[in-house]
């Protein structure tokens, strides 16, 4: 997006009213301040600088859901963005810190004209980051830790983030509990949500920290689960063959 060229209309040389037709990308920015700034120099640029503080909100807001409902687990402490990578636009990189996108919260943000709180997706993907970052926390590390925020997103949403955990999602899934509806939770910036999920989120840190307290326990599970279902996956085929 960087290369592309756009032109600047005029409203006439005595206005200061310009228009730019911006890449179909950004149009998230609808309603959001931006600051204008002008760079001199030898390759003069002009940046817009989005007013952001609306998506820092939510990660806020959403943090603080998540620490009322892992109380029981143990204590996440304050929202950081150090312990985050940060970027405009969705991204799937999980190298050493979890991702957050402010296009992803200001989806979410109610407070912002023209947005949605039923971005399922975009909470699925935000909510999965979050709860990496507490998952790292509460302790749990390396896969462990990426699968519980894939599951917790799945849980509340039933939008999988797509983090390539299935085993880890169907036992959360289980743990969670039995009378868990088909679709979403609910609105995941409705606090009665969080607090209705508590119990189930307690029960699937419990088994993803006895998991991590009993690495060969869980490699044996997961191994078994996955032997299961390639065993249903090829009786499937052959009965369609048949």
């Amino acid at each position: 997006m960087n290369g592309r060229s756009r032109k600047i209309r005029s409203s006439g040389r005595t206005s200061g009213s310009v228009e730019i037709t911006l890449p179909t990308e950004l149009h998230i920015l609808e309603g959001v301040n931006c600051r204008l700034m002008i760079r001199d120099g030898v390759r003069p640029e002009i940046v817009l600088q989005p007013d952001l503080s609306g998506a820092h909100a939510v990660f806020e807001d959403l943090w603080g859901k998540l620490r009322l409902s892992l109380g029981e687990s143990g204590e996440i402490g304050e929202f950081s963005l150090a312990d985050y990578r940060l970027s405009l636009f969705p991204c799937n990189l999980w190298q050493f810190r979890p991702p957050l996108s402010f296009v992803d919260a200001l989806a979410v943000s109610t407070e912002r004209p023209g947005s949605s709180s039923g971005d399922s997706e975009a909470f699925s993907r935000l909510l999965a980051g979050l709860a990496v970052g507490a998952a790292y926390r509460l302790g749990l590390a390396g896969t462990l830790a990426l699968a519980f925020g894939d599951a917790l997103a799945y849980l509340l949403t039933s939008i999988s983030p797509g983090l390539g955990t299935d085993f880890e999602r169907g036992m959360a899934h289980l743990a969670f509990g039995e009378n868990r509806p088909a679709g979403p939770l609910g609105p995941c910036s409705d606090d009665r949500v969080w607090r209705r999920a508590r119990p189930g989120l307690q029960r699937v840190y419990e088994e993803f920290s006895a998991w991590q307290q009993n690495p060969e326990g869980y490699e044996h599970a997961r191994d078994k689960w996955y032997r299961g279902l390639r065993i249903e996956v090829g009786m499937s085929i052959a009965a369609s063959e048949g």
